[in-house]
């Protein structure tokens, strides 16, 4: 709605004629007009359109016998251009003023370090809070999601090598080599209970208690050796320090009460790197920040795409269509949550979802606007349009992309609504 608004407002302005806006897509639920133009909300909640009068026209005799102004194509070149770009303006500055609300109201953080975890690569390195992090693997940080962003796409068994800025000023490299340690934990994943008292197994590594697995998918957990769930941080540990002795787990399988006796299994855990960032609610480096942010995503979206074209990245994993956006939005809705929190996750999602469609719809792929004003450059190169041959086949080409990928953010929107 943000993006098409964008369209509508400066169309109106630079002198389009409107024939249509529609707020949703499908069936007309009730329209309505006013100063010559149709205003429409439709019943498929997705989405909005704008229609200005002779877009749609490909017959170039009849655009020339008509003489009106208003009509798409016989408006300025530059002024098509605006209309079209100002549809991704939109979502960009709103997606600004979502993260400056946000940061403003909740806070934020800043790539400067304001705390460093004892035992960690960072402690190690000799790293000390105040320095800011001025570049990471050379990529640029001037946020804490770039800082993210160089810690998600680089892998942990590789050193990270980070510019530092020190309190007095002086830069320096910084490298943060990896190491492992020795843990030990029952080789499964869990499902907690709702009152956090106790915990219910997904899954079971045929590996755990050395290869002979004894605990079972459906397995309530409720204590080992005697700690209570519930008593998280004691569970724990007592499962840690256990080596390869014993350990009793209390469980409920099949409604029974059960006592079994394994013996955790030993991983080699990478040592974490052990960097917090400070936080702030200043207003006027807020505003820096909210365009900092945004820019920042649009990097990790570019980088993205490019790990999904060499394989780096699956598809399932990153890409998600309407029915995804829907269910992460309300499970924010849905959760038992203070009211600021779902109103900060809320802000985020927004803020990501402007930015993002944005930046997507200035890619130069059929249909999206960064096609059109690519079209407009190559007509004003020309002198003249292209042939309707040519943009029909254009256009045949993108939607069929465009189908593509839809069909493909449904089906893993589906496939993670079933669990598979």
């Amino acid at each position: 709605i943000v993006h098409e608004l964008g369209h509508y407002l400066t169309g109106r302005k630079l002198g389009f004629e409107i024939e249509e806006f529609s707020i949703f897509m499908g069936p007309v639920l009730f329209s309505w007009r006013r100063n010559n133009i149709k205003y429409s909300l439709k019943l498929l909640p997705i989405g909005a359109s704008v229609r200005f009068a002779g877009e749609y026209d490909d017959d170039h005799d009849l655009k020339k016998k008509n003489d009106n102004p208003g009509y798409f194509y016989n408006r300025p070149k530059w002024a098509r251009a605006i209309v079209i770009s100002t549809g991704p303006a939109l979502n960009l500055l709103s997606g600004v003023l979502a993260f400056l609300i946000m940061f403003s109201s909740f806070g934020y953080t800043l790539p400067v370090i304001g705390e460093i975890a004892d035992n960690t690569l960072a402690a190690a390195a000799d790293l000390e809070v105040g320095d800011r992090i001025l570049r990471a693997n050379d990529q640029p940080i001037r946020t804490t999601l770039d800082y993210s962003g160089a810690e998600m796409f680089s892998s942990v068994d590789e050193p990270m090598t980070l510019l530092v800025r020190r309190s007095s000023g002086e830069k320096e490299t910084v490298v943060l080599e990896p190491e492992w340690r020795e843990s030990y934990r029952l080789g499964i994943t869990i499902q907690m209970s709702q009152d956090q008292t106790s915990a219910v197994v997904n899954e079971v590594d045929p590996e755990s208690n050395q290869g002979q697995p004894v605990l079972q998918p459906g397995d309530t957990l409720l204590a080992v050796n005697g700690v209570p769930f519930e008593e998280t941080a004691r569970f724990n540990e007592e499962i840690a320090q256990s080596g390869h002795q014993p350990l009793e787990i209390d469980i409920v399988r099949d409604g029974e009460h059960k006592t079994v006796t394994m013996t955790a299994s030993q991983y080699l855990d990478p040592v974490p790197r052990g960097i917090y960032f400070e936080s702030s609610q200043a207003f006027i480096p807020a505003v820096g920040q909210a365009f900092q942010w945004s820019w920042s995503i649009v990097k990790v979206t570019v980088r993205s795409i490019g790990m999904l074209f060499s394989g780096a990245l699956r598809p399932q994993d990153t890409l998600a269509g309407p029915v995804g956006v829907v269910t992460m939005i309300s499970d924010v809705v849905g959760q038992e949550q203070p009211l600021s929190e779902k109103v900060f996750q809320l802000l985020w999602m927004f803020a990501l979802i402007s930015v993002s469609l944005g930046f997507m719809n200035l890619l130069p792929i059929p249909p999206l606007d960064g096609n059109h004003l690519i079209l407009i450059g190559v007509e004003a190169i020309r002198g003249k349009r292209l042939s309707v041959r040519t943009q029909n086949l254009i256009g045949i080409i993108g939607f069929a992309l465009i189908i593509m990928l839809a069909l493909a953010g449904l089906t893993f929107d589906l496939l993670r609504l079933t669990g598979r």
